[in-house]
């Protein structure tokens, strides 16, 4: 039987200040950094996909904002992440992903295992009195929840299980981890980060930007509703009376509530990660901040693995339809970027369709305003 489901509303946005968001939010480079040092690099987020580590001997890296994170999978299975520099000269030890019995040095030739352990080093003697046989990588707590790797680079970091209350238990019946990519891309974007996630979850723009696709297919506002710092919506597409029997075609996994079964779920998770599910694909889009006025986007579309007739087909088709909508979101987004470089007009106002913007920039207030050593606390 489907699991029932409790829906909790986004309040509405009630004090006049929340309805702003300074402009130079999305222009600042000493914003930009400290947004880095105290949201990027004291949260939880997401390395890699798990697919990319799925097989022993296996490894994969994320290098992006000042992050620079190697995941690795043992011949044991075991998942472990470490920061990806030799603890020599502080070299990078490893590039993109693939499969290694080991981890080895370009510069000087340190050897580690995939656990993290020094295996060698060459002429060690010439170290004098410093014992290098311990300098093991250092390491960087790792979890696995949706499918993908998270890792947390703070000293202190909170329980992971807490940081995703709510949200990972509805994970749970779409089986993520047996998603597999049908494309995966870096896309660089001349708009800043904080742009491209807040157009994600915002639905005010759909009417205009997206008049011929999304909107000519929909029939009602978005289902919102808040988890911790995090935001999840929802949106029937397409309500047409063939859609149940077509759903019930393309649904494996579960047990799936009536709305898991029928609309798409967007779960927006702080401060940087949008995770697109319906019961036959996956979408992953994380953006990362490359300066002030480019994004980085992750972007994987997935479909579940052993796909074939009908699911196969919606899958692919789904994944068309999400790239025009992409472009179509890209194309405004640059024109809006360029714009946001005229402090003409120096406070964004907030619509009611605008209120997980709200929620978002109350968040990363929050962390922007708090020091690394009391987000540990």
């Amino acid at each position: 039987m489907p699991v029932a489901e409790e829906i909790q509303a986004l309040p509405r946005i009630e004090r006049v200040g929340d309805r702003t968001v300074d402009a130079d939010r999305y222009t600042d480079q000493q914003i930009l950094s400290v947004e880095i040092e105290r949201v990027f690099k004291q949260s939880w987020v997401v390395a890699v996909p798990v697919w990319k580590v799925a097989s022993p001997n296996s490894y994969a890296v994320l290098q992006e904002s000042g992050i620079d994170v190697l995941v690795t999978r043992d011949a044991d299975g075991v998942l472990r992440a470490f920061r990806n520099a030799c603890l020599h000269r502080g070299s990078r030890l490893m590039h993109g992903c693939g499969k290694a019995a080991s981890l080895q040095c370009e510069y000087h030739g340190w050897k580690y295992a995939l656990d993290g352990r020094l295996m060698s080093v060459p002429g060690s003697t010439g170290f004098g009195a410093i014992d290098v046989s311990s300098m093991n990588l250092l390491s960087v707590p790792v979890k696995v929840a949706g499918g993908l790797v998270w890792v947390h680079l703070g000293d202190d970091p909170p329980p992971f299980e807490s940081h995703l209350t709510g949200v990972a238990e509805q994970w749970e019946r779409y089986q993520l981890d047996e998603m597999q990519p049908i494309e995966e891309r870096v896309f660089t974007i001349p708009v800043n980060w904080k742009s491209m996630i807040e157009n994600a979850f915002d639905y005010y723009h759909v009417a205009q930007v997206h008049r011929h696709t999304i909107h000519a297919h929909v029939d009602s506002q978005p289902e919102l509703a808040l988890y911790g710092d995090h935001i999840r919506q929802n949106l029937h597409i397409a309500p047409y009376g063939w859609r149940k029997r077509l759903d019930q075609r393309c649904s494996r996994g579960g047990p799936y509530s009536d709305r898991q079964m029928a609309r798409l779920f967007k779960y927006t998770i702080f401060p940087n990660t949008m995770l697109n599910v319906l019961p036959y694909h996956l979408t992953v889009m994380r953006f990362w901040p490359d300066g002030v006025g480019k994004t980085r986007l992750h972007y994987s579309f997935c479909k579940r693995r052993g796909a074939r007739g009908v699911e196969w087909l919606r899958a692919h088709a789904t994944w068309l339809a999400s790239r025009v909508i992409l472009a179509e979101d890209v194309r405004m987004l640059v024109r809006c970027q360029h714009d946001l470089d005229s402090d003409a007009v120096p406070h964004h106002l907030l619509h009611d369709h605008e209120a997980a913007s709200a929620h978002f920039h109350a968040v990363l207030g929050r962390y922007m305003e708090t020091s690394p050593a009391q987000q540990g606390g």
